[in-house]
């Protein structure tokens, strides 16, 4: 037991493989810095989440090719510094996420804790501070990539150049999908005090849903709304279902 990773939560068991640095555990804290821009407004907050997720393209089209990837940190600090390195602006919107079975009722359809590949001990790191740095990727490297990634993995976990001491984690299709909001902070410009707002979607140390906020969307001026036709999508039903038979399986068991 270990505070492994940093975004691990401490004394968590940790599986790893016998050969190769894939890990396997649970209880982590994620988050992803984004620049906020006026198209952002109105859109609820499960559309801007499921909008993290996207075809890989430029440099990193590299390393997973026609893969859907995201990238998450292991803190704000380093989240925000890896946006300003590419010139981010002042407006940031964060999103603080939870693999869902570290709640004590789970709304994802997965039973699965995270399969995590350290790239620092595998030569990862090496190949995406390459292609980082613009250069091409030899046909050996691509098919080392490929090897990695037959082990099915979630994340990819690298240092970050951009802040001494933080982590990265970019997110392949299957991991994101056992990813579950936290919180949704909106800072405009400088005073975070007058000009930030924060949308919950769980709370306590617990993590326990509150589903009904993926609902809420930002209006201008730092405030929030509700769009009601998100409670009528497939997903909150699932979720709430989810969520339901979760609680009843608590109350079962203390009861």
């Amino acid at each position: 037991m270990s505070n492994f990773f940093k975004s691990n939560s401490y004394f968590q068991p940790v599986y790893k493989h016998i050969d190769l640095p894939v890990y396997i555990t649970d209880e982590f804290r994620f988050f992803r810095c984004l620049e906020f821009k006026d198209s952002f407004y109105g859109k609820t907050v499960s559309e801007l989440h499921a909008g993290n997720l996207r075809i890989s393209e430029g440099r990193y089209s590299k390393l997973f090719p026609d893969q859907k990837i995201s990238y998450w940190a292991d803190s704000p600090e380093t989240s925000r510094a890896e946006i300003k390195k590419h010139g981010a602006g002042k407006n940031i919107l964060t999103f603080f996420a939870y693999d869902d079975l570290t709640s004590t009722c789970p709304i994802l359809d997965n039973e699965e804790p995270l399969v995590i590949i350290d790239g620092r001990k595998c030569g990862i790191q090496d190949l995406i501070d390459k292609v980082e740095d613009g250069k091409s990727l030899t046909s050996k490297e691509k098919d080392y990539m490929q090897k990695i990634l037959l082990q099915s993995p979630d994340c990819l976990v690298y240092d970050s150049h951009a802040r001494k001491g933080g982590e990265n984690y970019i997110f392949l299709e299957k991991g994101f999908k056992k990813l579950a909001l936290r919180q949704v902070k909106l800072r405009l410009g400088e005073r975070p005090a007058k000009n930030s707002i924060t949308i919950c979607c769980a709370d306590t140390s617990d993590y326990m849903p509150a589903i009904e906020n993926y609902a809420c969307y930002f209006k201008p001026l730092a405030r929030t709304g509700v769009d009601q036709d998100y409670y009528r999508t497939a997903e909150y039903t699932d979720r709430v279902k989810r969520y339901n038979e979760s609680l009843y399986k608590l109350q079962d068991h203390h009861g």
